[in-house]
């Protein structure tokens, strides 16, 4: 450790730090605009400059190490009249569009001319205008506005040092240069979009999310994404129920700053619901009911039921999967099957740039592992589905593609159906019941990644209509079914019976999760990565 000071605050930073960093450990902000903490530095954009004690010149803190004993001086005159030069520079090209700017809100260049920038200009000339490269479809999710770029190069780096797809360059020279592909093709790799959240200003968005929503109108909650077992960090933006983006959030561990596009665009799925209250088939048809009416028809069909059998999900949580064991396994003594598949192959680099991989399209499939489920793939779950003739429970109609197969539903269209879902599928249409199940914002839970690492999604809206979390659909399921399991009125306490019972999850508990990024299985877990 060595010892800096910076406007007048004395901190310890690790040896090797630069000053921007160990300025942003002493809550000093400054200003930067090439730099990135996973990317190569470059040191180009001039406007991080600080006055260093003993120096004969103004130093850029993004490139220049501390030193033991170190005085800085981040706004000094010197230091002050170079940043204001240096923002004034960026903004004589720029146009002043910021009230039509998709990144508003967000937007370093915005908030620094704000900050650290002059009142006023002497720039006189008619701005550098690229009219050809103005809101051009630079690839499938991409959208270039050249005029803003204040060519920083992030996005260049991101594909060199992260992706390592090499897609964009910088072409022309000086003052006309501009961002493109190599070769002229559409800038499509399956982590574009982390281009457009490493620009610090509006050249590159997500067309995706464009123009949808003020950020500042926004809410933002912690969660995971649900696209495959890797477990990426992720921040949902959403307003009055409706989710508008997913974006990465920081986790050294497992996906460092980024995420793929894959994951990244399952936000929209979230909004999808047409199954707001419970459903129970009468006269062939399916018709709204109320949740004390379906309980007891649930009650019906499987106390009917002389060989019920039930299909859990990978896709659900922790406490969801313990909860559905401990009632209809351990309780109930009925069979219990979670499906998995092998999905398209994902990956995501980590910020050790370790890259981190997998065929698993389950956010939980490790987790029903380590609570010691049956887990099986297609063929296992046809046979587990038409080799009896008692009803079948599927707690997720979404757990297996196998289960919108027409033959599968033909198959056992003459036994008992009890679904949940949040939206209509093939199966939920043959279902005799079906409870509507919160979606993955309006329910919280903790998912095992893949590389065994147990973390939390945070809830971010209450369930809509008469929507219920799985868990509270399970706990009504249980004393529907004479397996009372006690007073439950959140997640964590089934959390807590989870990280007592089951060895792997030993010594963890919520707030624990949300403090840290991710806490370890306390065993080995098989099939990481």
């Amino acid at each position: 450790m060595v010892s800096v000071t910076i406007d007048g605050h004395e901190i310890q930073v690790p040896e090797g730090t630069n000053v921007l960093e160990a300025a942003k450990k002493a809550g000093i902000t400054i200003p930067h605009y090439c730099y990135h903490p996973a990317l190569s530095v470059v040191g180009q954009c001039r406007v991080c400059m600080v006055e260093i004690d003993g120096a004969p010149k103004l130093a850029t803190a993004c490139s220049t190490q501390v030193r033991d004993g170190m005085n800085i001086s981040t706004n000094s005159e010197r230091a002050t009249e170079a940043r204001q030069a240096v923002l004034e520079f960026l903004l004589a090209n720029h146009p002043l569009d910021c009230p039509v700017c998709d990144q508003a809100g967000e937007c370093y260049l915005q908030d620094y001319a704000f900050d650290f920038g002059l009142d006023t200009t002497h720039m006189v000339e008619e701005k550098r205008t690229y009219p050809e490269r103005e809101r051009r479809m630079l690839g499938p999710h991409v959208i270039q506005n050249q005029n803003r770029c204040i060519h920083c190069t992030r996005c260049i780096r991101f594909t060199r040092e992260i992706s390592e797809t090499h897609d964009l360059t910088m072409k022309a020279r000086g003052n006309h240069q501009y961002i493109d592909t190599f070769n002229g093709e559409p800038y499509d790799n399956p982590w574009s979009a982390c281009a457009a959240d490493v620009c610090p200003v509006g050249a590159l968005t997500v067309k995706e999310f464009r123009f949808r929503a003020r950020v500042w109108r926004l809410e933002e909650t912690r969660s995971i994404c649900p696209g495959c077992s890797i477990g990426c960090n992720i921040m949902i933006g959403h307003r009055n129920g409706v989710v508008y983006r997913f974006m990465p959030r920081e986790n050294a561990e497992i996906n460092g700053w980024w995420m793929c596009d894959h994951g990244r665009f399952l936000a929209e799925d979230l909004n999808a619901r047409d199954i707001d209250r419970p459903l129970i088939r009468s006269g062939g048809q399916l018709a709204p009911a109320t949740w004390s009416d379906a309980l007891e028809e649930l009650a019906r069909i499987i106390g009917a039921g002389t060989d019920a059998r039930v299909i859990a999900s990978a896709n659900l949580s922790n406490e969801a999967l313990y909860l559905a064991k401990k009632l209809f396994a351990e309780k109930l003594g009925l069979k219990m099957l979670v499906p998995v598949e092998t999905g398209p192959g994902r990956s995501i680099k980590n910020a050790h740039k370790e890259w981190i991989r997998s065929e698993d399209p389950h956010p939980n499939a490790t987790g029903a592992r380590l609570i010691g489920l049956n887990v099986g793939d297609a063929s296992r779950l046809q046979d587990f589905l038409i080799t009896s003739s008692g009803p079948v429970v599927i707690l997720d109609a979404g757990a297996h593609p196998l289960l919108a197969s027409q033959d599968i539903i033909q198959a056992i269209k003459n036994q008992p159906i009890v679904a949940m879902a949040n939206a209509h599928t093939p199966m939920t249409r043959a279902a005799d019941l079906v409870f509507p199940v919160a979606s993955w914002l309006e329910a919280e839970g903790t998912y095992t990644s893949s590389t065994g690492r147990v973390q939390l999604a945070e809830r971010g809206a209450h369930p809509s209509d008469e929507a219920k979390a799985a868990w509270d659909i399970l706990t009504l399921m249980a004393r529907a079914l004479g397996a009372d399991p006690g007073p439950v009125t959140r997640p964590q306490q089934i959390f807590e019976e989870l990280a007592a019972e089951v060895p792997a999850f030993a010594g963890m508990t919520y707030r624990r999760l949300s403090n840290e990024p991710g806490v370890p299985v306390l065993e080995e877990v098989a099939h990481v990565g």
